[in-house]
């Protein structure tokens, strides 16, 4: 299996939640305050400009025309709101998920920070969350403290490597159904912390990998950088949504300012598209459980 192709089956399931660019952008996609259909299958067609990898100078286009499938059962949740997630209500308040998300490779050849030095693979994140909600599910604004610890493994072909760990606090504020237009507007800002190789991953230069202008360096663990992530999404027809986002990262601080792959201090990822959703269950669930 190419590394293409697993970026689109990853993309299958991931565009259902908004196509989160450079794998966390937040693009919002549940217009409607009600109920939602238990089950779903559409097409998703959309575009990003993306990082390509925290603090990097450059980026890429991507441009996915892709199936989708989404599935919103009690428990096992796959495209809504992450790849795949298991999810338990602790109590009215809190939540708790284990939760499958990705990110898109990167052609090192095509960023002239990283010219000559080793891909970078499709990522998987994986690992558990919790969220507490400041307002009742039912409320139409809702707002979320979230805790996600993540082990981050990398995918090429049919090989598969540990990474580290990703710890993501943040809060969350998602507005249905803006003045009854059916718009979906959606906030989130966290910073995120890399450990046990997740920051070497990104910021080591190894020796063979060393110029005159790349020198050497061996990656600190700790703090990455801090993600602003804005969505918005209204609905055209019943099944037709369009979405537009944006996410800005700002790494300032950052554990591995030194490395000669820390480029910039601000990033800025955008994207824009549409769902169809074509074939639809009856049984339907509320929009929170």
């Amino acid at each position: 299996m190419s590394r293409a192709l697993a970026a689109a089956l990853i993309g299958v399931l991931l565009v259902p939640a908004a196509a989160q660019a450079q794998s966390s952008m937040v693009l919002a996609q549940q217009p409607d305050g009600g109920s939602k259909p238990l089950w779903e299958a559409g097409l998703f067609v959309g575009a990003a400009y993306l990082p390509d990898y925290p603090a990097a100078s450059q980026g890429q286009f991507r441009a996915l025309p892709l199936p989708y499938v989404i599935y919103r059962g009690d428990i096992l949740k796959i495209g809504d709101g992450g790849l795949i997630r298991a999810e338990k209500s602790l109590s009215d308040r809190l939540d708790f998920d284990i939760g499958l998300s990705g990110s898109f490779d990167s052609d090192s050849n095509d960023n002239d920070a990283r010219r000559g030095m080793p891909n970078l693979d499709l990522l998987l994140e994986a690992g558990p969350a919790v969220t507490y909600h400041l307002r009742d599910k039912r409320d139409p604004l809702q707002i979320d403290l979230s805790l996600e610890v993540r082990a981050v493994i990398s995918a090429e072909f049919v090989s598969f490597g540990y990474e580290g760990i990703a710890v993501n606090p943040k809060i969350i504020f998602n507005y249905a159904n803006v003045a009854d237009s059916g718009t979906t507007l959606y906030l989130s800002i966290g910073p995120t912390w890399g450990y046990d190789g997740m920051n070497e991953y990104f910021y080591d230069v190894a020796p063979a990998y060393a110029t005159p202008d790349r020198p050497a360096y061996k990656a600190d663990e700790g703090y990455v950088g801090t993600r602003v992530n804005i969505g918005a999404a209204y609905p055209l027809t019943e099944r037709v949504r369009v979405f537009a986002g944006t996410q800005i990262g700002y790494f300032g601080g950052s554990s591995n300012e030194d490395s000669p792959l820390f480029r910039d201090r601000w990033t800025v990822g955008v994207g824009a598209g549409l769902t169809w959703s074509f074939w639809q269950s009856e049984a339907r669930v509320q929009n929170r459980d």
